[in-house]
């Protein structure tokens, strides 16, 4: 099964919030889809929840030969921030309630609500309110009610947004479960080293067009070609990168990524200014990737 998303284009008065989108999920598969903040993210994740309707193009499920459009319940969906259930109410209770909403007996939901809930460690709060649980537990009790109303597809929206690293990490082990079990998620995010991490496709979104899109490990292999990361004894990465041109990469403050062969780099030592502490072999993260694709349409426009 695929979810398509063909030519989408979305506008509000004068604006073109999406021009011409083209994606597609697979069950299975977790695609990242990456841009700043007014790329077009969340406009195109109402799109495909029927939320807004396309002025040109359209939202498909294909199971086999045929297509059809979604249906809003075969999307199960993880916002971003406090805003997936209701605060005051226990878990139980806001599982009875979205089941309801969905048409759902509570005969039903109840039971796939405790499965899920006791796979993510969160059986024993059924009857607590959601503003008992840390941060980390809303989004995993959030997660566990998104599952239990029995969607095809995910759609997580900034999903570690606030979470502590071993929370984060711990996310990321039930999406990659998630994944290995057939489910196909969309995962909208900031945090560039969980979607390096777990994603096997990665879509670039500015200005609502698609940049670069394709399978993530190649896309950084691509902009790698030979590499080598350099840790610096000062933390002058970017200022460094900037004076020696468009092979040498800042990857953070103390970290240069040289696109090049050894031999090469080796020539160039002497002449770079400043300590290098460690040469490793290595590839440019996700984040790196994410500014020069971003940097590439602002020059260009640029007069």
């Amino acid at each position: 099964m695929r979810l398509l998303i063909e030519n989408v284009h979305k506008r509000f008065g004068r604006l073109e919030a999406l021009k011409g989108v083209h994606l597609e999920l697979r069950t299975g598969e977790i695609l990242g889809l990456l841009g700043p903040n007014g790329a077009g993210k969340t406009t195109l994740l109402k799109v495909i929840l029927g939320l807004l309707l396309p002025e040109e193009g359209e939202v498909l499920l294909e199971e086999g030969p045929r297509r059809r459009r979604p249906e809003g319940h075969e999307f199960g969906v993880l916002l971003e921030g406090s805003r997936n259930l209701y605060l005051n109410h226990t878990l139980l209770l806001n599982a009875l309630y979205f089941g309801g909403i969905r048409g759902l007996p509570p005969s039903r939901v109840k039971p796939r609500f405790l499965r899920w809930l006791e796979r993510f460690g969160l059986k024993d709060r059924l009857h607590a309110p959601l503003a008992s649980l840390s941060r980390g537990m809303q989004q995993k009790a959030a997660l566990a009610l998104a599952l239990a109303l029995e969607p095809k597809f995910l759609l997580l929206d900034e999903p570690t947004l606030g979470l502590d690293p071993a929370s984060r990490l711990e996310l990321e082990a039930i999406l990659l479960e998630l994944k290995g079990e057939g489910w196909g998620i969309l995962l909208t995010s900031h945090d560039l080293l969980t979607v390096e991490r777990v994603s096997d496709r990665v879509a670039f979104i500015l200005e609502g067009q698609i940049l670069r899109q394709g399978p993530t490990r190649a896309l950084l292999q691509e902009w790698a070609e030979e590499g080598y990361v350099l840790r610096l004894a000062e933390p002058r990465a970017e200022e460094v990168a900037e004076a020696l041109g468009e092979r040498w990469l800042a990857e953070g403050k103390d970290r240069l990524l040289f696109r090049g062969g050894w031999e090469e780099l080796r020539a160039l030592l002497p002449g770079l200014g400043v300590e290098v502490l460690e040469i490793s072999r290595g590839l440019p993260s996700l984040e790196t990737v994410f500014l020069k694709l971003l940097k590439a349409p602002l020059k260009k426009a640029a007069p």
